[in-house]
């Protein structure tokens, strides 16, 4: 299939093109869009290993993050303060763990963490942090916020929909990866042998995002790749038309 090979050359050329992207380490608009980035070339990376290697069941739960990544990163782009969003989330989950830790320390997962000498001190500056941000109008999102910040509400409200329901084994997603129906009767499968055509919505959506992606980080770091770029960009209309 001529797009997911395409997809493949995408993934390498956007790490060779991301190794001379410089940033200001103390600025964390910079650092969040870097690591987000990143996280969606790895991610990719990852959905090409998933389907070369016949594991393909993962496919759909990789994509879910991907899309969560680049919804973060669109919103990141297009207005600076979506980072203190991301910010008061940040603080909104520490709360949970580190109150969790305190007042159940029996958490075994937590235990480490339980023991930490100054951990109502943690407690009060996440809070504190918080509370700034709120002041000051900022808080954390839901995801359909977030999609919606980013003009996505189209993609929540279908292939999101569909995407969450393989995260968390929904029914119609048990019924689709693991039932082979015939006439009067089915089988219960597992590593379903599905051709590679039905994971084409995965690996379409995954080069559009991906490109766009590296224009905005490399129009924003100004690396002179934007050309390259906007020839790979051509390079998927054609193979789509």
């Amino acid at each position: 299939m001529e797009i997911f090979d395409f997809l493949k050359y995408l993934h390498k050329e956007c790490i060779r093109l991301s190794e001379p992207i410089s940033f200001d380490k103390k600025h964390p608009r910079h650092l969040y869009l870097v690591c987000l980035y990143g996280t969606l070339i790895e991610l990719v990376g990852s959905l090409i290993m998933l389907i070369e290697g016949k594991h393909k069941r993962g496919v759909p739960v990789i994509f879910r993050s991907f899309l969560d990544a680049y919804v973060d990163l669109k919103n990141l782009y297009e207005k600076a303060e979506y980072g203190y969003n991301m910010d008061a989330s940040n603080h909104e989950q520490w709360i949970k763990v580190l109150k969790e830790a305190k007042y159940k320390p029996s958490n075994q997962y937590l235990k480490d963490i339980s023991k930490i000498n100054n951990l109502d001190e943690q407690i009060q500056e996440h809070e504190k942090e918080l509370a700034n941000l709120k002041k000051r109008g900022y808080s954390s999102l839901n995801i359909f916020q977030r999609f919606e910040r980013a003009g996505m509400k189209d993609e929540y409200r279908s292939l999101y929909n569909s995407l969450s329901n393989d995260a968390h084994s929904n029914i119609r997603a048990l019924i689709d990866h693991h039932l082979e129906i015939h006439e009067n009767d089915f089988n219960v499968v597992y590593y379903k042998d599905e051709p590679l055509k039905e994971f084409l919505v995965y690996i379409d959506s995954a080069v559009g995002p991906l490109i766009n992606a590296s224009l905005k980080i490399h129009s924003y770091f100004k690396t002179g790749s934007i050309a390259e770029i906007e020839k790979m960009a051509k390079r998927v209309n054609e193979i789509r038309n």
